[in-house]
């Protein structure tokens, strides 16, 4: 028969094996993906996969989270591997305007930097949105999760606004640190989405 003082050793360690599995799940899973990502087209897919399988990890409790994003890439591949290519184009474009924009000092330069920013906001916010609608509507088409991404961002403005800035300082963070990247450079903004979304798996079409 357990003792009180036992008990409450086993719900302490409990506790502490709890908060040392949340680092290391999304490490696990960012390790996964940053695999997976490194053909870099293949960024995206790596994200909506890794996405799947963090979502079973909040929402049921399975921890392998690493096995789980190689198999739900093998899933999903065929589905996001043209939105891949096309959302590395995107942010090639956007990256080089931005550099080329901000080393000028001309106010056009200024002024037209500005200008992208919304649109690169916007494009940010579907990206993290999307492995959320990936693992909400785990067999739909690609349009469907482009469609429930962009309504997931528009349904909570000020939860999307706060979603970009801490994206931003994120990525900020990964340009500093960049030791960080293989094992949080794809994991935390995804999770960071499924934590802004709070969504359930939905019904399966």
């Amino acid at each position: 028969m357990a003792t009180p003082d036992g008990a409450r050793r086993n719900r302490w360690e409990h506790r502490v094996l709890a908060a040392l599995a949340y680092p290391a799940n999304l490490a696990f899973a960012g390790v996964a993906a940053f695999l997976l990502a490194l053909p870099i087209v293949t960024w995206l897919p790596a994200s909506v996969a890794a996405g799947r399988a963090m979502h079973g990890w909040l929402t049921d409790g399975d921890d392998r989270v690493f096995t789980t994003t190689m198999r739900e890439f093998a899933a999903t591949w065929r589905r996001t591997m043209p939105a891949g290519l096309v959302a590395t184009a995107v942010a090639t474009v956007f990256t080089i305007n931005l550099v080329f924009l901000g080393s000028r000092d001309a106010p056009v330069a200024f002024l037209l930097a500005t200008a992208m920013l919304p649109f690169a906001a916007a494009f940010v916010l579907v990206i993290v949105m999307l492995p959320v609608a990936a693992a909400r509507w785990p067999d739909a088409s690609m349009r469907r999760w482009l469609t429930e991404a962009v309504a997931l961002a528009a349904a909570r403005p000020v939860a999307s606004a706060a979603l970009v800035v801490i994206v931003a300082a994120f990525g900020l963070t990964c340009v500093l640190v960049p030791t960080i990247v293989p094992f949080f450079g794809l994991s935390v903004p995804v999770w960071l989405g499924l934590a802004t979304a709070r969504v359930t798996r939905g019904p399966q079409t």
